[in-house]
Parts: structure tokens; C-alpha cells; sequence
């Protein structure tokens, strides 16, 4: 698992979107950013133009949060909120309950396979599970009819063999990882990652297919904690990077040179295999709380005050 360390740039200085509480930003394949707000609507961002889509101006309802963004291949957006919503360009569509055979109408995570196909998360503890939309059916695991561990499913990621990996949770120390590879199903616990995380956030994938979960702690009732912030997942052990005993993590992103980003509440930190830079004053007021590296392969973190982007 060990990598050249990289040189990340962790220098903020472009704020855009300034007056927006930002809580997911995604890409489409013409460099488009698509940016999920707090009850603030969705955002089509560009150098060129800015358009907000509320209720003056589309269906997407005011009041809404947006969880989770995905662009699959179409450059359709899709967003999780109180349920699953489809937007071509032209048309939003509404997905939940009420409509369709999603269990839950909190849609927390969302990756887009090869295919096309959409999987989220649908679920809440001891409820629902994650979906499977490929446009026209939904299929439905849980617990009852596959092989998922428990309900609750924190985060979903696609790998380069397109494997779908799940983060799940039944409780705080008590966690698993779920690969589904076609029709084949293999549940990770704390004894083959090699330790007992804590609670996991967020999982991406790493250049070599590696999986990289982030660790959050703030359901702990201490200030201290003995664990690492995040942690490289290869199927067989793992290897965690500690930062601190306090920091905890609300979203992580792994960059094309494999440094791993923290959103820390307050600030940042990264890890470049060597060592971790961070920065806890810089958004300690308005709070970060989502990053993604754009296609210019600048990073972008979204706080309770627009979107910060490094030179």
C-alpha cells in the first residue's frame, strides 16, 4: 500500500457561490459542477454562468436538502434528498415511497456503475437497506432478502471493476464492509480490516482499486478518541493514518495522486503518504462540510458559505 507522496496544494483562495450553505458538489462530463445545497435549491455552476434552480424557476421544491449528487454517463443529475431525484437538463423527476419500492425516503449516498445503473442508499438504523434503479426497475436489498449485514448503509462507492462497496454501521465500533461484485456478495468486519473503526463516514477508491474510508467520531460522548481519521482498505489489511486524538471527519475525498482530504467541521487536512498538513481556522465559522476534486483536478470544499476552491 505504500505510494510516492504527493504534493497537495492547500491553498483556498477562490471563493465562489458566497451566501450558500454547500452540502454536495459532482461533476458532469463538460466540467459542468453541480452543487447541492441546504433548503437553498440545486445549483449549475460554470466560469460562464451560475443558475439556481428553486421553485421561482423549476420544480425542484424550496426547502429541500440534498444529501448526495451523482452525474452518470448521460450527464443526467441525480440527488439524493427525502427520496431520489432524476434531472435530464430539462425535467426533475421524484422518486420516493410513495412512488416507487424505495423503503426510505432519506437518500444519503449515491454511485453510478458502468452501466448506468444507480445505486443509493435508502435506509435508516434497522430500517430499508440500499436500491438498484436501472432506469425502469427497482431492486431492493436489505437485510430479509440479500446478504447485506445490517440497514444502515453510510456510503456507497464503485470500484475500477465496477464492484459496488458498502460502508455499513449497526451501532458506533460495530461495522462492516460490503463488496458486491455481479452476484457474489463478501462482508468484511473489523476482524478482517485488522481493527474496529469507530464509525464510518464516507469511502472512496484509490488509484490501485484500494478502498479508503474516512472515520467519524462525533457521536462519541468524549473529546478524545484512540483511533485513526481514515484508513486504506485493500480486501486482505488495512493501514490507518492518525491525525489527532480530537478531529473528527464529515467527508473525505482521494485525489488523482492518492493524498487523502479531510473536511474536519472547522478546516481541512490532507494526508500525502508522509505526512498530514491541515488547516482548522479557515472555515472555523461558517463550518466544511463536502469535498470533490473537479476534472482541472482542483479541489473544492463546501461550506456553510459557498464553495472554496484551491489555486
Amino acid at each position: 500500500m505504500s505510494r510516492t507522496p504527493g504534493n497537495p496544494n492547500i491553498n483556498f483562495d477562490q471563493h465562489i457561490l458566497d451566501g450558500y450553505f454547500i452540502t454536495a458538489i459532482a461533476f458532469d462530463s463538460k466540467g459542468n459542477a453541480w452543487i447541492g445545497t441546504h433548503s437553498q435549491g440545486l445549483i449549475k455552476y460554470n466560469s460562464s454562468e451560475t443558475i439556481v434552480y428553486n421553485s421561482s424557476n423549476s420544480a425542484f421544491p424550496d426547502g429541500k436538502r440534498i444529501w448526495d449528487i451523482a452525474v452518470d454517463s448521460q450527464d443526467r443529475v441525480w440527488i439524493g434528498s427525502d427520496g431520489l431525484i432524476e434531472f435530464d437538463g430539462n425535467n426533475f423527476e421524484f422518486f420516493d415511497s410513495q412512488n416507487s419500492t424505495i423503503p426510505e425516503d432519506f437518500v444519503h449516498s449515491i454511485a453510478i456503475d458502468s452501466e448506468d445503473n444507480i445505486w443509493f442508499t435508502s435506509c435508516r438504523f434497522d430500517q430499508g437497506g440500499i436500491v438498484k434503479y436501472d432506469g425502469s426497475t427497482w431492486e431492493v436489498f436489505t437485510p430479509d432478502n440479500s446478504e447485506l449485514p445490517v440497514n444502515f448503509v453510510s456510503s456507497i462507492a464503485i470500484d475500477q471493476n465496477d464492484a459496488i462497496w458498502l460502508a455499513s454501521e449497526e451501532k458506533v465500533n460495530n461495522v462492516y464492509f460490503t463488496k458486491i461484485s455481479g452476484d457474489q456478495w463478501q462482508t468484511y468486519t473489523s476482524e478482517d480490516i485488522g481493527f474496529t473503526p469507530y464509525f464510518l463516514s464516507e469511502i472512496k477508491i484509490c488509484s490501485n482499486n484500494e478502498v479508503c474510508a474516512s472515520i467519524d467520531y462525533s457521536l462519541s460522548s468524549s473529546w478524545l478518541h484512540s483511533g485513526p481519521q481514515a484508513f486504506v482498505f485493500n480486501g486482505k489489511s488495512s493501514v490507518q493514518f492518525k491525525l489527532d486524538s480530537v478531529t473528527s471527519v464529515t467527508a473525505m475525498e482521494v485525489d488523482d495522486e492518492d493524498n487523502i482530504w479531510c473536511t474536519t467541521g472547522q478546516g481541512f487536512a490532507v494526508y500525502n503518504w508522509d505526512r498530514w498538513q491541515r488547516n482548522d481556522t479557515i472555515f472555523r465559522v461558517i463550518g466544511s462540510f463536502t469535498i470533490e476534486q473537479a476534472p482541472d483536478m482542483k479541489i473544492w470544499i463546501g461550506t456553510g458559505d459557498g464553495v472554496f476552491v484551491n489555486n
